[in-house]
């Protein structure tokens, strides 16, 4: 029995338009169902024959502008080191600079989904993108930086470990000191060069030495926070000169307040995410899964070891589809090239359909009963946005360990540490008569912000529009 007739018809903000704009998903990769060719996964909103955002922004295209992030530079990047930076006019548009760094996808995710909800709302907003840690940092910061990816990877519970060392005041206030000696340059440029309104920090790490520096900017320019952990809030992320923290959830709505946090300053809006994340509109996964190659009335799991492929997928995938059973399932595995094709290679019993890295994971959701995969707080958010129950086999201890608690104890989802776990759960859900699976799938919708990133940008243009008024009047 497949999602619509498990559930019913979906609610939630079924109404919004899908853009052709950059995900944080980009192709690689088409798959194949038990070895045969899949079909190309064509843009959401993109017309057959007409060329995407990323062919529109392709170097040898003339005359066309990059958008800011989609291939890791943004336009502070390309800016000449000399720039003396400018000063807009009294009536332009409002200006916002967003602080990232490449440590993780999911700063990257967010800050793409806040530059896409702040040009939804205001068109003629200008927005620049700054990554002082890696891509404008110094070399001692890129290489701090650069090894997260390899702890988190090698060694998970080291990085538990630091997570939690790194949590008190004191050690905290050693990090500060170190960063701002490596940061501080950095930041003044970036605020020369976009002279923006606002900035907005999604990284942990960012926030306290930018909150110090725009302390001592000639003109008044406000501090937005936005945390993208969901429940274990670091205190990187809560810097008392902010104007503004936004946070995803009750849990750590509460964190703040125990870390006293100003009330007035603490926005529960949730963690901003692509804005084609929603709940399917009805005959929606029939056609989605019909497109890709698969049964459009079989359950269908989708299998997701994020942009790398990592957490286990092989065995996931194997323990699901190896064997025959009543549903299908979609591997996404990432830019992991040698696990694909070693999936490729396996004779499944159960229809399975390979696929790189993709771009498309809106629809690849909107297609699913289930999705099966680490614990990060994005891909919980983006599954919750299109209310699709989920399986969670790992996460990264520290600042993913109670993601897990939310997620059962909120009743979306299950935690299965083992493969033979994995098939057990999703047996019961996808095949059971008394599953549970209506009222999960339900839950996910009540529990989700899909407008999380508008909210998000309003919020931003409301403090952007008081920070001209004072500047302009101040002249």
């Amino acid at each position: 029995m497949d999602r619509e007739a498990r559930r019913g018809a979906p609610g939630g903000r079924t109404e919004q338009v899908e853009r052709a704009h950059p995900s944080s998903h980009e192709t690689c990769f088409v798959g194949s169902v038990k070895g045969t060719p899949g079909p190309a996964l064509p843009r959401s909103g993109q017309v057959p024959g007409e060329e995407s955002a990323v062919q529109a922004a392709a170097p040898g295209n003339p005359g066309r502008r990059q958008p800011p992030g989609l291939r890791g530079e943004s336009p502070l990047q390309a800016a000449a080191p000399g720039n003396p930076g400018r000063r807009h006019p009294p009536g332009r548009s409002p200006a916002v600079l967003i602080l990232f760094s490449d440590t993780g996808g999911g700063h990257r995710a967010a800050a793409r989904a806040l530059d896409e909800a702040l040009r939804t709302v205001e068109p003629e907003i200008e927005i620049a993108w700054a990554d002082p840690l890696i891509r404008q940092g110094s070399a001692i910061a890129r290489r701090i930086s650069s090894l997260y990816p390899t702890i988190i990877k090698r060694s998970p519970p080291t990085w538990g470990a630091i997570f939690h060392a790194s949590n008190t005041a004191p050690s905290f206030a050693a990090i500060v000191a170190a960063l701002r000696s490596q940061l501080v340059g950095v930041l003044q440029q970036q605020l020369r060069l976009a002279d923006p309104d606002v900035v907005i920090s999604v990284h942990p790490l960012l926030n306290h030495v930018t909150a110090a520096v725009l302390q001592r900017e000639s003109r008044a320019r406000g501090l937005m926070t936005v945390v993208t952990d969901l429940i274990d809030v670091h205190r990187g992320w809560l810097c008392r000169r902010a104007d503004l923290i936004v946070v995803p959830t009750q849990q750590a709505y509460r964190a703040a307040l125990r870390r006293r946090m100003l009330s007035e300053r603490l926005r529960l809006f949730g963690l901003p995410v692509d804005l084609r994340f929603r709940p399917p509109m009805p005959g929606e996964p029939a056609v989605v899964r019909r497109r890709l190659g698969l049964d459009a009335q079989r359950s269908t799991v989708l299998v997701a070891g994020g942009g790398e492929g990592s957490g286990s997928l092989w065995d996931q995938v194997l323990a699901l589809a190896l064997e025959p059973h009543p549903w299908q399932v979609i591997a996404v595995c990432g830019r992991n090239d040698r696990l694909r094709d070693r999936l490729l290679g396996v004779q499944f019993q159960t229809p399975t359909l390979v696929l790189g890295f993709v771009q498309d994971m809106p629809e690849l959701l909107r297609a699913c009963d289930l999705v099966v995969g680490k614990a990060g707080p994005g891909a919980i958010a983006e599954a919750l946005a299109t209310g699709v129950p989920l399986v969670l086999t790992s996460y990264l201890p520290g600042q993913e360990r109670s993601n897990v608690s939310y997620v059962v104890e909120s009743g979306v989802g299950r935690y299965t540490p083992s493969p033979d776990r994995l098939l057990r759960a999703v047996d019961e859900l996808l095949a059971g008569s008394d599953s549970g699976y209506p009222a999960m799938a339900a839950r996910a919708l009540e529990l989700a912000h899909p407008g999380a990133a508008l909210h998000i940008a309003s919020a931003c243009l409301a403090l952007a529009a008081g920070y001209r008024a004072t500047s302009h009047a101040s002249r």
